[in-house]
């Protein structure tokens, strides 16, 4: 208590410019103080947001795969129209897909890639295979084989890179 009492009477035993100065340098700490509070809010949900939309985009790119497998599998049913129907609406799925993991790659870093580039080039050529054969009317067998390995790689990576449906970062 003797402290502050004499803290006091040096304080009062100032000149009136050394108060004011004291005064200003005190309330520019406060600002600054203020200013850093406000400044660490707007991070955290500015990272929240960025967060959510990740996270968004990540379940857009889980849906558009597993349709893209579901639809795969619709190809093993008799009589069903792999040319006109089947295929394309793969092809939508899959443009679908690719767009939004470059949209995730570009935007959050490699650490989100779900697709590689072999992964999309390894299913580009199984519908080039299936477009070839369709075209020519010859057997589709040999492109069924390639989507169906294609397919099996989308499914690894559903369960290794998403976890009921959110996308989780590359290690």
């Amino acid at each position: 208590m003797e402290r502050i009492k004499a803290y006091q009477r040096a304080f009062f035993g100032l000149s009136v410019r050394k108060k004011a100065v004291i005064g200003t340098a005190l309330a520019l700490i406060l600002v600054l103080i203020v200013l850093l509070c406000i400044s660490i809010n707007m991070r955290s949900n500015i990272q929240k947001e960025y967060a959510s939309v990740r996270s968004q985009i990540g379940e857009s790119l889980y849906s558009n795969l597993y349709m893209l497998m579901q639809t795969f599998d619709m190809t093993t049913v008799p009589n069903a129209n792999a040319e006109s129907l089947i295929i394309p609406q793969m092809r939508e799925y899959f443009i679908a897909a690719t767009t939004l993991n470059d949209l995730l790659t570009r935007t959050f870093g490699p650490k989100y890639t779900v697709l590689t580039d072999s992964d999309i080039k390894s299913i580009t050529s199984a519908f080039t295979a299936y477009n070839t054969a369709l075209s020519s009317g010859s057997s589709t067998d040999l492109a069924q084989a390639d989507m169906k390995n294609c397919m099996a790689r989308v499914r690894e990576l559903l369960v290794s890179r998403f976890s009921e449906g959110m996308l989780k970062a590359a290690r």
